[in-house]
């Protein structure tokens, strides 16, 4: 029988084997390898629903963000009366905010008495058409001095004290419960009146005394009062505020959960846990949209001649939250770049091979400058004291933690409590660097850095 050898057996082309062509064939049978191979490959559905949960998290993660640092603060301020004290008091110091109360404490002297008519009684009748510009000189001087009054230490007590006294009908008017003896239930005012009696007393000193019949008055009732929530900014915080005071412990035990069983239950951790950053890092700027749109909202729910005002205030009460916003977005930044330089990305890649190239010329430097004998000095003194502490890691990291313990607990501000935690655990990770370290170097390699030991005065002298 002769052999074709010009066409192709089976109508495979040469250099196919057997192997092969029962693969091509639909009726030939699998073999077992390749059964095997079959099944050690994951089915593509397998994860989808574990990936699926874990861009649920990741966005869970993004919304509770913002809601977390914003109720955490909302309820240290306004539950705590010294934390709610050092938030307002800034508001006096203000020169707009002195501006305002001046010019309203001006108005509200003017208004109760005729001062043109009683300038125009002490005038002679052909004098009566300076009654007019004369008033309007005495009101500017009025407004001069009761500005000095509101930049002085004096009101800055005052308005410390009727704060301290503010705070507990603040707290019952944003929970739902205002005191029945508050005459503006729903409002959040501060009784500025003993600014008038001081004002009346300081003009009679410079011989101003068409307001003196006031003071009895003035006594005995609220006539000058600064309004730092109207009713309708009340309600609208309301709800909020309810809320982050039923749910500040969970939001604060849940938020950071959320992200770490998003990282947890990924099937790419590393990858994960940058989108968890990003994801902090968004969050964290809708909260800045969201005091952008809560300023205009305050501001807008007053008259227009109040608007100037409520905008320095709402800024100086805002001031912690804003400084929680920076620190959180820093941390979550730089916690997004670290995990990117170890990705697999042409672009990290990259990276780390600038920092190694960067880290092999500060090495060449540093091994330059060793050789003068003041920075092998110097290099000496940081390696026994590195050798110290990696030698008893466990003394050094339980230092570390009741310091950082204590700083937490005397600390005052949520951006404080993240800047000591991130610090401690630099610190942690310095002591493990250590450690490790110490266990690798060879102990003739570490004594040739350290040098000599320090000769004693003894043989110094010998």
């Amino acid at each position: 029988m002769e052999k074709n050898h010009g066409e192709p057996v089976g109508g495979y082309p040469d250099g196919v084997g057997l192997k092969d062509r029962l693969r091509k064939d639909p009726g030939a049978p699998a073999s077992p390898s390749d059964s095997i191979a079959s099944s050690s490959q994951p089915r593509p559905s397998r994860h989808l629903a574990r990936r699926f949960l874990t861009w649920v998290l990741v966005v869970l993660f993004a919304i509770l963000t913002p809601l977390t640092l914003t109720a955490a603060w909302a309820v240290k301020t306004l539950t705590n009366t010294d934390a709610y004290v050092s938030t307002m008091q800034p508001i006096v110091t203000d020169p707009v905010v002195q501006g305002y109360i001046a010019h309203r404490a001006t108005n509200t002297l003017f208004d109760q008495i005729n001062v043109e008519k009683k300038v125009k009684d002490a005038l002679p009748k052909s004098a009566g058409f300076a009654a007019a510009p004369i008033t309007a000189q005495l009101k500017q001087f009025t407004n001069k001095q009761i500005l000095k009054i509101v930049s002085s230490t004096w009101f800055a007590n005052l308005w410390e004290r009727e704060n301290r006294f503010t705070q507990s009908q603040a707290l019952a008017i944003l929970q739902g419960n205002p005191s029945p003896k508050s005459t503006k239930a729903r409002e959040l005012v501060v009784d500025l009146t003993p600014t008038l009696v001081q004002a009346i007393d300081s003009l009679n000193k410079k011989g101003v005394t068409f307001f003196n019949p006031l003071k009895t008055h003035l006594q005995n009732t609220h006539s000058l009062t600064l309004q730092l929530f109207s009713s309708k900014q009340v309600k609208q915080v309301q709800g909020f505020f309810r809320i982050a005071i039923a749910g500040r412990l969970v939001l604060m035990i849940v938020t950071p959960l959320v992200g770490l069983a998003a990282i947890a239950l990924s099937l790419r951790r590393r990858r994960t846990a940058f989108r968890v950053m990003i994801a902090g890092i968004v969050g964290t700027l809708f909260l800045a949209v969201g005091l952008t749109v809560g300023e205009q909202i305050f501001v807008t729910s007053v008259p227009p001649d109040a608007q100037l005002f409520a905008t320095h205030v709402f800024n100086i009460m805002i001031r912690n939250l804003r400084s929680t916003f920076y620190t959180a977005i820093t941390f979550f930044a730089l916690g997004a770049v670290v995990l990117w330089l170890f990705g697999d990305t042409q672009w990290a890649k990259a990276g780390r091979t600038a920092l190694r190239s960067g880290a092999k010329q500060a090495g060449e430097t540093v091994d330059q400058a060793r050789k003068s004998e003041a920075a092998r000095k110097v290099v000496a003194w940081v390696v026994r004291s590195g050798r110290s502490v990696g030698t008893s890691p466990v003394f050094y990291r339980w230092i570390g933690a009741i310091v950082a313990a204590i700083f937490i607990i005397t600390t005052h501000t949520i951006a404080g409590v993240w800047w000591i935690i991130a610090l401690e655990v630099l610190y942690q990770l310095g002591i493990i660097a250590l450690e490790r370290w110490v266990q690798s170097t060879d102990p003739q390699e570490m004594t040739r850095i350290e040098g000599p030991a320090p000769k004693e005065p003894s043989e110094l002298k010998s």
